[in-house]
């Protein structure tokens, strides 16, 4: 099982991201997480994070990572980051050899919520200055808008990272049940 969480900065993708380990690791269950950002900051230091072709080649390392751990046996595969448009989703799918339609799962925040959760957040940079977030919002605003109806849509906002964490593992329990 490949799972995409997705969204906008600060919606919690890191956070639900480690809850969803957790719940399907007591199943038991061998689950790897791919954390995107570290990808890209592997890949370019300590240079903003704005450079578009470095965030392919961070896509097409984190497929490399899910193929890497699904042939060692590991059964589920979470990858959380920016895959929000569709761009970003080929990216990342072109060099899967899973032979698994990864499960995507949105997530939406709103712009009050995401500025408050970077704001009180130390270790984030940029995203911490509403100068940035509010136009990064606006137009990451129009992609989510479009999420395909196959997505698990989840507002973060009103639902906690558990709760989602245990609402994604209860569908990749019954798609694996199939």
């Amino acid at each position: 099982m490949v799972i995409v969480i997705t969204g906008p900065i600060a919606s919690g993708k890191s956070t639900v991201a480690r809850e969803l380990a957790r719940e399907l690791e007591r199943t038991p269950m061998r689950v790897a997480v791919i954390d995107l950002d570290l990808l890209y900051e592997m890949l370019a230091a300590d240079s903003p994070k704005s450079d578009p072709a470095t965030w392919t080649l961070a896509r097409h390392a984190a497929a490399i990572l899910v193929n890497t751990f699904s042939e060692a046996g590991v059964g589920a595969v979470i990858a959380e980051g920016s895959f929000n448009t569709p761009g970003d989703r080929a990216a990342f799918a072109r060099h899967l050899r899973t032979g698994v339609e990864p499960l995507y799962v949105t997530l939406r925040v709103s712009f009050e919520e995401a500025l408050r959760r970077a704001q009180s957040d130390p270790s984030r940079g940029l995203s911490r200055d509403p100068r940035f977030l509010g136009p990064y919002f606006a137009a990451v605003g129009r992609t989510l808008a479009a999420v395909p109806a196959t997505d698990i849509v989840i507002d973060t906002a009103r639902t906690t990272a558990t709760s989602a964490a245990s609402a994604i593992a209860n569908r990749v329990r019954a798609e694996a049940s199939n």
